[in-house]
């Protein structure tokens, strides 16, 4: 079995070293999975949706755990953390009051009745990126095993360790063995063989377009369903006739929240011309006043870039542009200033 090494993005140092999946582990854990399916479709729905309940409790008993594990693996802000912990628990808790109702239809025919039924595909695959690690995960387990389905996922490489607590959480809670497996490893392995494997009927996936474009046709070949969350581009559009102090103040938390690594950060401020200097003169002191700390602090608004290889990309993208201000960032670990969309922005 080989192993992969898990930063702390904050310091750049190994924290963990865990597992990394082979195709035959891979296949082997398809296989608990399917054959968990069995049991788990026969649950009652009311004891399904008790599990479930229970799921969430034993989450919520274990937040501060999962977020202090996430600050230090994904470099969250620790109030960014707390809420991802209680958002895995109210999914939960949603999709636990799911099972009494997926409820069939009946369509009067000639000569009789035409029924309808909803049942669980079998074994769902769920690929997880690296920015937010617990909700998408959760926003994808749990919908498929309030259905009966199982569940086998795939944590990114930079962030499995709270995937592979929520699991072990999974098992605390009462879920049987197998119903939800958490297998780390690659993408072009794991996440690969989720797509070819007959036994996995979805594959839930959340990243790149150029990834899920892949995805979809290997999905394709199979006529497997497939459910694609992919990258967006988020603009701020400030007219005239804005209330320009407000939209100066609310920017940065949009650009920088979990240090831009969101498919909704803003990635531009379109400004009308007429009002650009005004706009910007405001849009400096609120920049320069958004905290880039250690993540574990309570007043950290902005923690570090995920890897190394991250921050020299983002770095990138102020090169050669006309730099209105900057700002400044602790030294250690994939830290970057926050002042890259401003600048970026003011070229």
């Amino acid at each position: 079995m080989t192993t992969t090494d898990v930063l702390n993005p904050a310091t750049g140092q190994v924290m963990a070293t865990v597992p990394s999946a082979s195709t035959e582990e891979t296949d082997a854990a398809i296989e608990r999975s399917r054959g968990a399916f069995d049991s788990w479709r026969q649950v009652s729905p009311g004891d399904r949706a008790r599990l479930l309940r229970r799921f969430a409790a034993v989450v919520d008993g274990h937040l501060s755990e999962l977020a202090d594990l996430e600050v230090r693996n994904s470099g969250h802000t620790i109030g960014n953390a707390r809420w991802e912990v209680g958002n895995v628990r109210d999914v939960l808790d949603y999709y636990a009051g799911a099972p009494e109702r997926l409820t069939g239809h009946q369509i009067p025919v000639a000569g009789g009745l035409d029924v309808t039924f909803h049942e669980p595909l079998g074994v769902v695959g769920v690929i997880v990126p690296w920015n937010f690690p617990m909700p998408i995960a959760g926003w994808g387990f749990a919908p498929a095993l309030a259905a009966g389905n199982t569940v086998v996922l795939k944590p990114a490489e930079l962030t499995p360790l709270t995937a592979l607590r929520l699991g072990e959480l999974a098992l605390e809670a009462g879920l049987p063995e197998g119903v939800l497996t958490v297998v780390p490893g690659k993408g072009s392995v794991v996440g690969e063989r989720f797509v070819t494997h007959p036994a996995v009927r979805k594959v839930c996936f959340t990243g790149s377009t150029e990834v899920g474009k892949r995805i979809m046709a290997g999905c394709a070949e199979q006529v497997k369903r497939v459910t694609l969350e992919l990258g967006g581009k988020s603009a701020n559009l400030v007219f005239a006739d804005a209330d320009l102090a407000a939209a100066a103040a609310a920017a940065p938390a949009a650009v920088f929240d979990n240090a831009g690594q969101d498919c909704c950060a803003r990635s531009r401020i379109l400004v009308q011309r007429s009002v650009y200097d005004e706009f910007l003169a405001l849009l400096e002191p609120a920049v320069r006043a958004f905290r880039v700390e250690d993540p574990a602090l309570p007043t950290a608004q902005m923690g570090p870039l995920i890897s190394a290889g991250q921050r020299a990309t983002v770095s990138s993208y102020v090169d050669g542009a006309k730099v209105a201000f900057t700002g400044s960032a602790p030294p250690g670990g994939f830290l970057v200033r926050a002042d890259g969309a401003a600048r970026r922005l003011a070229g």
